[in-house]
């Protein structure tokens, strides 16, 4: 075999390779400066604005087929908002199957289809009175393209990092 034919070979095995690493180095974070959360989401998505009080972001695709919302804040006892009754609230959820839900002490998720097709994820974490997380949706129809970015987005979401953020003590 001659060194054209080998390098042949090995460029046809390391350009997929590659053009993988480049679309994961292209993954974008945002980092809520009030109450400390990342969020890692793709390429291609468009920030909307963030709200006045700095709770979170949207982000979605230019058709909006696409869309992730994160935001935190503080749990709100006096009205009797707490985690277990946004877990309830959540598995009422109207018009929709739920597909999946898992809660453990500090975190859950719902996820599923609502009657008009839109797939939906959404995970909440808590740490003493507080709590962040972030909500996906997206056409069910299109759930073989999308379900990739929901594993990232979910994996890589860190809801507490260290510092001095807007929380209540514990």
């Amino acid at each position: 075999m001659t060194k054209i034919h080998t390098g042949i070979i090995v460029s046809l095995f390391l350009l997929p390779i590659l053009a993988l690493r480049a679309e994961e180095q292209a993954w974008k974070k945002y980092t809520n400066p009030r109450f400390g959360f990342a969020l890692t989401y793709p390429p291609g998505l468009v920030a909307g604005p963030e709200p006045t009080n700095g709770g979170g972001r949207e982000f979605h695709l230019p058709s909006k087929e696409f869309s992730v919302a994160t935001s935190a804040h503080f749990f709100v006892p006096d009205t009797g908002d707490s985690f277990d009754k946004r877990w309830n609230d959540e598995l009422k959820i109207s018009n929709a199957t739920i597909t999946y839900k898992k809660k453990a002490d500090n975190w859950y998720v719902v996820s599923g289809v609502t009657g008009d097709g839109t797939e939906f994820y959404h995970k909440l974490h808590r740490k003493g009175s507080n709590w962040a997380g972030f909500e996906i949706t997206y056409p069910h129809a299109q759930n073989k393209k999308y379900d990739s970015w929901v594993t990232r987005i979910a994996k890589d979401f860190v809801p507490f990092l260290a510092g001095d953020y807007d929380r209540l003590q514990p």
